[in-house]
């Protein structure tokens, strides 16, 4: 896997850099990235425009990639920015201690923490310490982490490591299992510095750091300066190593490393990589190259295990000779011609394979090493291989998440109809109905859309939608007047009271008028009806809700249940319960993308399961329950002629 997160280097190398080219800058805006857990800070310098991406537990460094990272509705912590230090200057940038803290200065007084360790937040403070805004709310065991409390770091490392003296690091390195975790645990070395440090002075990472000698920790004192100066020339380097991919600001010897002209270029690339599809969200890149790093590793694997196999068979086959050599390299006599001392190693040369050993082993030993580490080799690529099916597994589940979320942007930016702020449905013959929401809604309905020969409908009771059947001048069938009453009966209070049933009548336009009789009063939206009711008794309060494709996106649509299994692909029964809207809205939306899945596929089905939660609690009439889902017949040709033909908002 790559690495997840900046280390105390990363994060001293990072911040002086930032310190040395943002420092006076003017802070243009903040912003919260889609996907992302922290803030896209835009300064703007002498030198031109610098984004700095800052997401606590990860990293902090400027960021050129800022096409992936657009804006999206802001948080509160990022409000609480903007009010407090947008269009202020940077001060400073500067690392607490030497640990991953980052703290940024502003002229305005506030200070900006991010903290890069596990469980890390972003931290606003005022010119006092106090927290105004956080984007973890916790109290840990030495601290507490909210608003209005003054902000006290996580416990720090001090001391540089890279600059302490052999003594010092050997005596902290002692602590440790092996050189490695001494070096990592014992003195805080990060662990990329710690296996270069032991890689360039040629210490085994298991060996225990008692048995190596003062020259061998001057060798790693100073190797660990050198790595220090190298950092702080602010070149970057990413490299692929067993654990995946790493960003660091020195070169790794051992590893494949591709140079960045600056360290933050090479941490932008490990964090938010430019592989991968176009538009692709950093996860689901990130993932890919996981998958592409485990193949690689398996294969690599594979083929050192091969090469150590047949080392030792070659080894087998000369057993007597390589056997011979080796006690030779030992006594320090002359070796035969196959065999070669190279320092603390026997170089062998059998039958055009080369096999390296060690002083004083003897053949069988040899023999024995060189199939160990192949079997190590082999588990190791089976691991690579198990961790590429994981990745495989995780990406295939990321990316339908990153599908979900553009989906679901897509729908929340989609052009609306006129007549979706009000209550509507689209009946069996292709007329659409509207009912006002409230007072208000149900006067604009009378006044603009109302017209002599369309039809007007009210439930029998009070507290119900004004609701309009739009004829265009055509003579809708009692079909269609059913589907519209159904709406009107719907969003009564009727529903609301649990009734099983309601009344509704129906007049045509020119019976409707806002003028009361002489001496009386009319409330907002409220009508007088003259001349003869037309009921339609019992109206049972049974709404469908389904889901129709228009412009190949799904469109939430309600009505009679002959209407919306016309023109849905899926839909559901609704009657008056005890369900919340929004738990009916979320059960709702699973039910049918499920029944979608089945009945059209998986693509219809994402496109379903991708509709805002807003969208279905709009339509629903209050607390229900689900009596029953089923597939529709999903005509796509009526449903989206009805819609072509209401699309004006002309009566």
């Amino acid at each position: 896997m790559a690495r997840k997160a900046m280390n105390s280097l990363d994060v001293h190398v990072a911040v002086n850099l930032l310190h040395q080219t943002l420092r006076g800058a003017r802070l243009d805006n903040i912003y919260w990235p889609p996907g992302r857990n922290g803030v896209l800070m835009k300064f703007k310098g002498p030198g031109g425009s610098v984004n700095v991406i800052a997401e606590p537990s990860v990293r902090i460094h400027a960021t050129s990639r800022a096409a992936v990272l657009r804006e999206v509705v802001p948080t509160g912590f990022v409000a609480v920015m903007r009010r407090r230090v947008r269009g202020s200057r940077l001060e400073g940038v500067r690392q607490l201690g030497f640990d991953r803290l980052a703290e940024l200065s502003f002229s305005t007084g506030h200070k900006l923490y991010v903290e890069i360790m596990p469980r890390g937040a972003l931290v606003l403070v005022n010119g006092d310490g106090v927290v105004e805004a956080t984007t973890l709310v916790a109290e840990f065991r030495d601290r507490v982490l909210k608003p209005k409390v003054r902000y006290r770091p996580p416990p720090l490392q001090e001391d540089n490591p890279f600059l302490l003296p052999p003594e010092a690091l050997a005596e902290l390195a002692s602590k440790g299992a092996d050189a490695v975790r001494g070096l990592i645990r014992g003195a805080r070395v990060p662990g990329e510095a710690a296996e270069e440090a032991l890689d360039r002075c040629g210490v085994d990472y298991a060996a225990h750091p008692s048995s190596l000698g003062g020259g061998v920790w001057e060798c790693v004192a100073g190797v660990l300066q050198d790595i220090y100066r190298e950092s702080l020339q602010g070149r970057g380097y990413l490299c692929r190593g067993e654990k995946g991919l790493e960003a660091n600001p020195f070169r790794r010897e051992r590893l494949e490393c591709s140079e960045h002209p600056t360290f933050h270029s090479a941490l932008d690339e490990l964090f938010t990589p430019g592989g991968g599809e176009a538009g692709e969200e950093p996860e689901v890149a990130r993932l890919r190259r996981s998958m592409e790093e485990a193949v690689k590793l398996a294969e690599e694997y594979r083929r050192r295990a091969g090469e150590l196999r047949r080392a030792a068979e070659a080894v087998a086959s000369s057993y007597q000779q390589v056997d011979e050599a080796l006690r030779r390299a030992v006594r320090g006599e002359a070796l035969p011609p196959v065999a070669e001392v190279r320092g603390n190693k026997v170089i062998l040369e059998l039958g055009g394979i080369r096999v390296e050993a060690t002083r004083g082993e003897d053949a069988g030993r040899l023999i024995l090493r060189l199939y160990r580490e192949a079997g190590e080799l082999e588990a190791k690529a089976e691991r690579a291989e198990k961790a590429f099916a994981e990745a495989r597994s995780r990406l295939e589940e990321a990316v339908r998440r990153a599908r979900l979320r553009r989906l679901r942007r897509i729908l929340e930016s989609r052009r609306r109809f006129w007549f979706e702020k009000y209550h509507w449905t689209i009946t069996r013959g292709g007329f659409l109905a509207i009912g006002g929401r409230d007072a208000g809604q149900n006067e604009s309905v009378v006044k603009r859309y109302l017209g002599h020969e369309d039809i007007f409908l009210h439930a029998d009771i009070h507290g119900a939608p004004a609701t309009v059947l739009l004829t265009r001048r055509l003579m809708p069938g009692e079909e269609d007047i059913y589907d519209a009453a159904v709406l009107a009966a719907a969003y009564s209070k009727a529903w609301k009271a649990g009734a099983g049933g309601v009344s509704v009548y129906w007049v045509y336009g020119r019976q409707v008028s806002k003028t009361p009789p002489s001496g009386e009063y009319l409330a907002r939206g409220a009508f007088m009806v003259y001349g003869k009711r037309n009921y339609i008794h019992h109206v049972p309060l049974r709404l469908a809700l389904g889901v129709a494709m228009h412009r190949d996106l799904p469109q939430i649509v309600v009505g009679s249940e002959d209407a919306v299994s016309r023109y849905a692909i899926a839909y559901a029964i609704l009657l008056p319960g005890d369900m919340s809207v929004g738990e009916a809205a979320e059960k709702l939306r699973a039910t049918l993308s499920r029944i979608v899945s089945r009945a059209v596929g998986e693509e219809a089905a994402l496109k379903v399961e991708a509709l805002p939660s807003g969208e279905i609690e709009a339509r629903l009439p209050g607390r229900s329950r689900i009596a029953g889902a089923r597939a529709g017949s999903g005509d796509a040709r009526l449903f989206e002629e009805a819609l072509k033909r209401y699309a004006s908002s002309e009566a």
